[in-house]
């Protein structure tokens, strides 16, 4: 079967209009409940739903997707599944015809009020829905003057944001959220090691909000800086115009390392309410952490749930051809010659760290332009030989017990133990896996380390999970976290 597009010749849609066509529209949707079952609800709900059917005219489909990277993702990855799907059920193949991005369209007049959330009249109250919205002066509606410009680095956008298999389902989460109006997708999460690019998708997702609709009010900040801005609305006697800055003066919430919440109730509560007031008025709200919300020690339960009713999107370390590319990109920015087999040289030695990465190629430009010599092969291992020095293959079961631990919020003596609990077993699993992976121990020593437990057992864990990292992209994320952390 051939799949194929039609060229965007026209801007009206041809609706379905007789009983075949009607027909056919019906099976493009039970094509799409078949695919639903065989799809991760996540995948489907990125790249199959938000493609709107718009009608069907003989064999040619009528589609229209919210952007354009998400028909772009769509046609090179389930465009083919579903006009499979859908000949299976008509018999015939069907033709795809993309109208416009609804960006493309000529844009529609704004309406003449803006609804404005509900204001927080419960200074002191902390239930989520305790209070009515405040009455707003008759009249008025936002104000006239534009939105203060919040603080993003204009480095930091989708254009300069190197996007690969690591970390393509955050890039695709971060360019929707900052797309789409009201949110599609709320929250977004993304998580990921240090150094893996979620501040710069943060501040891409800013400055395109700001260039899509320059009349939102975006509010980037850290987990650390909303803590001390809250800290000092109580001593200053002046909460009301924190929550009014942060629930009805923001468009779009973007917080940036949200785990260092964790263990401050009285912060932690304020951003509740503060979460609660934005998501009902359906506006924006992106988080990034260095784990998964259900990894977060010392959380509340209340916000971990609400941190992952959107959209959790992992990045990973990047591959090596990724490595390469921001290399050439960044040297490009800085007007560095960098020669091909010096990039490779530096990308082989830094793997989990894009800051190191660019670190390394700005200290040897320096270095360069300091002892007037160019950037050669010789120079920069000679240059860089002590700071990008291999890790360590080796490290020790303590090592390997203490950082496990901490990761996961045990104990040692727990990883230790004979308990099963799986909140104990996963983690203990992992631990053993590291220690086969980065010690000298045997699989008898390993079992004696691990509170005097048989070899097999061990070797057990080991092979499952070396079986579960081929196909689950989160324990992936887990063991490549705990490694950065072991080889630092």
């Amino acid at each position: 079967m051939r799949a194929s597009t039609v060229p965007e010749s026209s801007n009206i849609p041809v609706q379905a209009r007789s009983a075949d066509s009607d027909a056919a529209a019906s099976a493009w949707h039970r094509a799409l409940d078949r695919i639903a079952r065989k799809l991760t609800p996540q995948n489907f709900d990125m790249w199959i739903r938000p493609i709107e059917c718009l009608g069907i005219d003989g064999r040619r489909v009528q589609l229209r997707a919210p952007n354009s990277y998400v028909r772009w993702w769509f046609e090179l990855n389930y465009l083919q599944i579903v006009l499979a799907e859908l000949q299976e059920d008509t018999g015939a193949e069907h033709q795809v015809h993309f109208l416009p991005e609804p960006e493309a369209q000529a844009p529609q007049a704004e309406p003449a009020e803006v609804p404005k959330p509900p204001s927080d009249a419960r200074a002191e109250s902390h239930e989520p829905h305790a209070s009515e919205p405040e009455p707003a002066d008759k009249g008025s509606i936002r104000s006239v003057e534009p939105p203060p410009k919040p603080a993003l680095n204009p480095r930091y956008t989708f254009e300069t944001f190197i996007a690969g298999p690591s970390n393509q389902l955050a890039y695709a989460a971060s360019h929707a959220a900052a797309s789409a109006y009201p949110p599609k997708y709320n929250p977004v999460f993304i998580c990921g090691g240090v150094g893996l690019g979620k501040t710069h998708l943060l501040h891409a997702i800013g400055h395109l909000v700001a260039q899509k609709r320059p009349e939102h009010r975006i509010r980037y900040v850290s987990g650390e800086q909303f803590m001390n801005e809250y800290v000092h609305a109580i001593r200053s006697n002046s909460m009301h115009d924190f929550r009014s800055r942060y629930r009805d003066g923001c468009d779009a919430l973007l917080v940036d390392d949200v785990q260092f919440l964790a263990g401050k109730d009285g912060t932690q509560d304020e951003f509740f309410h503060t979460f609660n007031a934005l998501h009902d008025a359906h506006r924006q709200i992106v988080l990034t952490a260095d784990r998964k919300p259900h990894e977060i020690s010392d959380i509340a339960d209340r916000l971990r749930t609400r941190f992952a009713w959107g959209l959790l999107a992992d990045i990973d370390p990047p591959e090596l051809e990724v490595r390469v590319a921001i290399l050439r990109q960044k040297a490009t920015a800085e007007g560095i010659a960098l020669a091909d087999d010096v990039a490779m040289y530096i990308a082989n030695a830094i793997k989990s760290n894009v800051r190191e990465l660019e670190g390394a190629l700005i200290r040897l430009a320096a270095y360069a332009s300091l002892s007037g010599q160019h950037i050669t092969l010789d120079f920069a291992r000679q240059t860089l030989e002590g700071s990008l020095a291999p890790h360590p293959e080796h490290v020790s079961v303590e090592r390997v017990l203490r950082t496990v631990a901490s990761y996961y919020n045990v104990k040692i003596a727990d990883l230790r133990s004979p308990r099963r609990h799986k909140n104990i077993a996963h983690p203990r699993a992992v631990a053993m896996y590291l220690a086969r992976s980065h010690t000298r121990e045997s699989y008898p020593d390993l079992g004696r380390a691990f509170g005097g437990k048989h070899h097999t057992t061990v070797l057990n864990a080991v092979d499952k999970i070396g079986n579960r990292l081929r196909n689950e992209p989160g324990l992936r994320g887990e063991v490549r976290a705990l490694e950065s952390l072991l080889l630092r």
